[in-house]
């Protein structure tokens, strides 16, 4: 097998990690008898057997099957509780999201804190819409001076070589404009323009 075909294996262990928290031993090292318990089997003994003695007035006819009901009581429901299961999780933990699923607020939680969303209320905007009329004043016209955009003087150097003979040097005046070409406006269009006379 190369190691383009390399097969791979993928393990699991999100129920392991989510194995209950168990109590089986006594503090002396010895095993509890039927156990090991969850933390809501346990808790379901120690409320169940609290509550026969509490009302031992009103069941506790039997003479000495009464000590033996307390003790089957709590333990069988233990035992129930041990496979009884909500969703993969055993009542306690269902009951327990359960609950925090109610009292969770409906718009969640921002920091800890419950998230409000604020009412949604009806804005009043003003708003001024100015008309400029489309031919200006004489007055304004008559102010502002007519502005004609100049092209920038360009400068070409250029080193003569030592073989060819100096040409002659045209005067500084502008190059005639070529009929039916406008005259340039930019000093782009002036360089361009001289280029192509030469």
């Amino acid at each position: 097998m190369s190691a383009s075909e390399e097969e791979l294996i993928g393990h699991s262990y999100t129920r392991a990690r989510k194995h209950p928290l168990v109590i089986g031993k006594l503090p002396g090292a010895g095993r509890l008898p039927g156990g090991p318990y969850t933390i809501t089997q346990v808790m379901t003994m120690v409320i169940s057997f609290g509550l026969l003695v509490l009302t031992r007035d009103l069941w506790a006819h039997f003479g000495a099957m009464n000590f033996v009901l307390m003790v089957l009581v709590p333990w069988g429901l233990a035992w129930v509780l041990r496979y009884a299961r909500l969703d993969g999780r055993d009542p306690a933990r269902a009951v327990r999201s359960l609950f925090t699923y109610s009292s969770t607020p409906a718009q969640g939680r921002l920091a800890g804190k419950p998230q409000r969303v604020a009412r949604p209320r009806l804005a009043s905007i003003t708003c001024t819409v100015r008309v400029r009329s489309a031919e200006r004043p004489a007055s304004a016209a008559a102010q502002a001076p007519a502005t004609k955009p100049t092209p920038a003087p360009v400068r070409r150097t250029r080193p003569a070589p030592a073989a060819e003979p100096a040409r002659k040097t045209r005067p500084a005046t502008a190059p005639p404009a070529a009929e039916g070409r406008p005259e340039p406006k930019t000093g782009l269009q002036a360089l361009l323009a001289s280029l192509d006379e030469h």
